[in-house]
């Protein structure tokens, strides 16, 4: 079970760390403000940094939506990586197996369980995040939001 409990939490980690690495690029993806990567100037050239700009980035010029939205949503998928399955028995690693079984079993199927946890964490992340970016780019009265292309 402690490896179990282990691929858990390492998935949670994980997922955090992704999701904060993804999240300035969805910033500019969704309002359109110039947030990047954070090895090509993370938000260096968001239009926060521009005052002749009559509608500025919701999450960059709001401490409160922008922490608010960015916590929850990282919150929430570190929460849905880490969430214990219904079953005692959840991987072949946890599983009692009749005989010897192979170490390259127990390896593949944590990895397994691992790709699963942190997938499933970063699209709760990325759902909780893009709702609550339009929210936040809603209540600001921002006008641009990459996903109404689509609505």
């Amino acid at each position: 079970m402690r490896v179990y409990e282990f691929i858990r939490y390492q998935a949670g980690y994980i997922t955090v760390l992704v999701a904060l690495v993804l999240i300035t690029p969805l910033c500019g993806l969704m309002f359109d403000c110039g947030c990047t990567w954070p090895w090509a100037g993370l938000e260096s050239h968001c239009n926060i940094h521009n005052p002749q700009v009559v509608h500025q980035c919701p999450w960059c010029v709001s401490t409160f939506a922008g922490a608010a939205s960015v916590g929850l949503a990282i919150a929430l998928g570190f929460l849905a990586s880490i969430v214990k399955n219904r079953s005692n028995h959840t991987s072949l690693a946890d599983m009692p197996l009749p005989g010897r079984a192979l170490i390259t079993e127990v390896i593949l199927s944590a990895m397994v369980v691992m790709a699963w946890r942190v997938s499933l964490g970063l699209i709760v992340f990325l759902i909780v995040a893009v709702l609550t970016g339009w929210l936040s780019g809603y209540v600001q009265d921002y006008p641009y939001f990459y996903f109404n292309a689509f609505l």
